[in-house]
C-alpha cells in the first residue's frame, strides 16, 4: 500500500513538472551592441533585455517594417505582402518642400518595389506599414521616429512587396502616401 502511495505520489509530480515544463517558457536574454558616436564607430555600448517569451522578443531597428501588422494581413488576402522598407536615395533636386511627392514604382511577375520621396527631420529613421483601400489603392504608411534635428531633409522609402497568390477580384490601381489622396498617382502591377 505504501509503495502504491509512493508511486502515486511520483507520477503526480512527474506530470506537474512536464505539464509546468511546456506551460512557463523560459526567459530569454537579448543583447544589443551599438556604438556610443556613430560617427566614428569607437567605443561601443550595450543594453540586456529580458524577455518572457520569444514573441515579446520584436526589436525594430532603423527603417523598417512594422510585422505582420492587421493591415498587411489584409494586404495579403489581394495577393501582396510586404516584405521590406529600406531608405534609398533621394533623386529630387528641388529643395524640400513639406509636400510627398515622386512616387515611382517597378514591377515583375514576383515582386512589386514602390518607391517615394518624402521631406522629413534629418534624423529620422522610418517605421513602414502598407494597407489596400477600397480594394484598389495601395496605401503606404510611414511613420518618422528617432532623433530630431533642426533640419528638414529629401528621404527615400522603397517599399518591397513580394506577389503571392494574386486574387483576380482585387485589382490595385493607385498608390498613396499615408492616406493623403492628393499623393494618390497610378500604379501598374501587372
Amino acid at each position: 500500500m505504501l509503495n502504491k502511495k509512493i508511486i502515486f505520489s511520483f507520477l503526480n509530480l512527474a506530470a506537474f513538472l512536464l505539464i509546468a515544463s511546456v506551460s512557463f517558457g523560459q526567459q530569454d536574454t537579448i543583447i544589443i551592441v551599438y556604438p556610443q558616436d556613430p560617427t566614428y564607430l569607437i567605443k561601443t555600448g550595450s543594453d540586456t533585455l529580458f524577455v518572457d517569451t520569444p514573441s515579446d522578443g520584436t526589436i525594430l531597428f532603423g527603417t523598417t517594417i512594422i510585422p505582420i501588422t492587421s493591415n498587411q494581413v489584409g494586404l495579403y488576402g489581394a495577393g501582396l505582402w510586404l516584405d521590406n522598407l529600406v531608405d534609398s536615395p533621394c533623386h529630387s533636386s528641388q529643395e524640400p518642400s513639406g509636400i510627398d511627392k515622386n512616387i515611382s514604382s517597378s514591377s515583375n511577375d514576383s515582386i512589386l518595389r514602390v518607391s517615394l520621396e518624402i521631406t522629413s527631420n534629418c534624423c529620422h529613421r522610418f517605421l513602414g506599414d502598407a494597407e489596400l483601400v477600397d480594394d484598389s489603392v495601395l496605401n503606404l504608411i510611414y511613420i518618422g521616429y528617432s532623433g530630431n534635428c533642426a533640419c528638414y531633409c529629401c528621404v527615400g522609402l522603397t517599399y518591397t512587396f513580394r506577389k503571392e497568390y494574386p486574387n483576380p477580384d482585387i485589382k490595385i490601381s493607385h498608390v498613396m502616401i499615408n492616406g493623403d489622396k492628393t499623393t494618390m498617382k497610378p500604379i501598374s502591377i501587372n
